[in-house]
């Protein structure tokens, strides 16, 4: 019951999100936010795949194919929690209602950090369960922080998770030229830092309730 209620609130705020968005063209008759759009569904699929492991009997998956689905899991993550860097809009919005812009770049970026924790924390226990508890703390350490990384790419490199598919060799010197930049090392450690943050109290609060 616990679970079907998760699932019930979490397609309600995303339909909150669609509501608040077609406010926003209803006053504004403006479609300057659809990039939001776009990049909660980008936020939704890792929440989708994760969603969907966590059906399956997870002992009887072959390990090489889990860990396939899970990078492919990996590398859209970073899109959940990138739709904070959104508010970077607000200084190209000539609007007399910022604060109905601001509230709901503040409601899309919630919901993608939502995804992100529940995701992240329905791959942990899926990892957990394969291998051991050892090995699920240290995968979303990691996690986490990659994220943070990831972030970076997509706002300031202007990468996307495909590019990894796509052309692989741009998105390889794109990352190892960044390290050069300490701006990619304090977006990375405080984006990090702040998901690995807001997981732990998660994972805090799950474990006390289960």
């Amino acid at each position: 019951m616990m679970q079907l209620k998760k699932i019930s609130n979490i397609h309600l705020l995303i339909l909150f999100c669609l509501f608040l968005f077609g406010v926003r063209v209803k006053l504004t008759s403006s479609l300057f936010f659809g990039f939001l759009l776009w990049n909660l569904f980008l936020a939704i699929v890792p929440y989708a795949i994760s969603s969907k492991i966590k059906k399956l009997n997870i002992e009887e998956i072959w390990k090489p194919k889990l860990i396939s689905i899970l990078f492919i899991w990996l590398i859209f993550l970073p899109n959940a929690p990138y739709i904070i860097t959104d508010f970077i809009h607000l200084h190209h919005i000539k609007s007399t209602l910022i604060w109905l812009d601001l509230f709901i770049i503040f409601t899309y970026a919630s919901t993608g950090l939502l995804l992100t924790i529940i995701s992240l924390f329905d791959v942990y226990k899926i990892i957990k369960q394969k291998w051991n508890l050892k090995y699920a703390n240290y995968f979303s350490y990691a996690v986490t922080f990659l994220c943070g990384f990831g972030i970076y790419l997509g706002r300031f490199s202007r990468l996307n998770s495909w590019d990894i598919f796509t052309n692989p060799i741009s998105v390889l010197k794109k990352s190892m030229y960044s390290f050069n930049d300490t701006k990619t090392w304090l977006i990375t450690f405080g984006f990090g830092t702040f998901i690995y943050l807001l997981f732990s109290i998660w994972k805090t609060q799950v474990n006390a309730h289960s």
